[in-house]
């Protein structure tokens, strides 16, 4: 499932919108498999190494170790310094060019975490680092599937333009906790693979699971697109916290859906071709919201958040 779109000065903007799918443990195996903890026969052992924010003067822990066939990632933030800890993977050379993107398969505590990536790209003559951010719930077997397109360029925390991700050039992979919190954190990490580029995204395969802001234009650049994306800017952990992801449906991405797909979507919701499209999809499959102009995420958010369901959810969560 992927989303990505060609470099300009939109780019940056867009890529930090989409919120990876939770999938169940029925999901399709891994294209690739590039560590599995469970199965001491087939490992490759990425070689990881630890690095917290003390690098910066900051006072989070962090440590891994191997228990019970997962690679245990666990510590305890603290955001009175840099917030953050992770472990990092150096010294690869992949291709991953035929798939999707990154599939883990864990076990954890309900907090937000990082996937890092590193390529041989450059900024100012530094390496730029790809992050993607991923929800977890709070339990075991989870599959959690991370879009290349779902990766954003920072270098020392800030966000840049581009370069687009080539994940035929990985050099690099990470696993981070820097969600703002503070406080215990422990994911049970058993396998790292890819999934296959070619799997289709049907709203039907999201119901249950997501909330879905489908945004439709002729050209990422169209005015009222362009006006979403600047509404959605800054709103991530939000969308997060609500399981709200955004689709995007335009011709003009490096990593396009195939048009097939997209006509489907279109088909499916009555969506224009010609014209900017807004749907706020519940979790139901229903439409909840349509809109031919650019909306502000206050209001998408308090729409959702007067609904019954998420109601409920605010109340589990509060008990947990």
């Amino acid at each position: 499932m992927q989303y990505a779109f060609r470099q300009s000065p939109l780019y940056g903007m867009v890529c930090g919108l989409f919120i990876t799918i939770i999938l169940t443990p029925g999901a399709a195996a891994m294209d690739t498999i590039l560590d599995d903890y469970a199965d001491a026969e087939r490992q490759v052992r990425l070689d990881w190494r630890v690095v917290n924010d003390n690098v910066m003067g900051g006072r989070s822990r962090g440590r891994f170790d191997l228990r019970d066939g997962h690679l245990v990632f666990a510590g305890s933030t603290n955001t009175n310094g840099g917030g953050f800890s992770s472990i990092r993977a150096g010294g690869l050379n992949l291709d991953l060019s035929a798939s999707g993107g990154i599939r883990l398969k864990l076990s954890a505590d309900g907090r937000q975490y990082t996937w890092r990536l590193t390529t041989d790209a450059t900024w100012r003559g530094r390496q730029v680092a790809y992050w993607a951010s991923f929800k977890t719930s709070n339990g075991p077997d989870q599959i959690i599937d991370i879009p290349f397109s779902d990766f954003v360029p920072r270098f020392r925390g800030m966000t840049l333009p581009g370069p687009v991700l080539n994940p035929a050039r990985i050099t690099g992979m990470g696993l981070m906790i820097y969600d703002g919190l503070d406080g215990p954190f422990e994911l049970r990490l058993q396998q790292v693979g890819s999934f296959q580029a070619d799997s289709p995204v049907t709203l039907k395969s999201l119901r249950w699971q997501k909330r879905v802001l489908v945004l439709s234009a002729p050209s990422v650049s169209d005015n009222q697109m362009a006006a979403q994306m600047e509404a959605i800017r800054g709103y991530e952990a939000d969308m997060a916290e609500r399981d709200l992801m955004a689709v995007i449906l335009t011709p003009d991405r490096a990593y396009a859906w195939p048009e097939t797909v997209q006509a489907a979507w279109r088909q499916e919701l009555g969506l224009p071709s010609d014209g900017f499209a807004l749907r706020l999809i519940g979790k139901d499959g229903s439409v909840k919201r349509r809109a031919d102009a650019a909306v502000s995420m206050t209001e998408i958010f308090a729409q959702i958040d007067g609904m019954p369901m998420r109601r409920r959810e605010m109340r589990e969560r509060q008990t947990h």
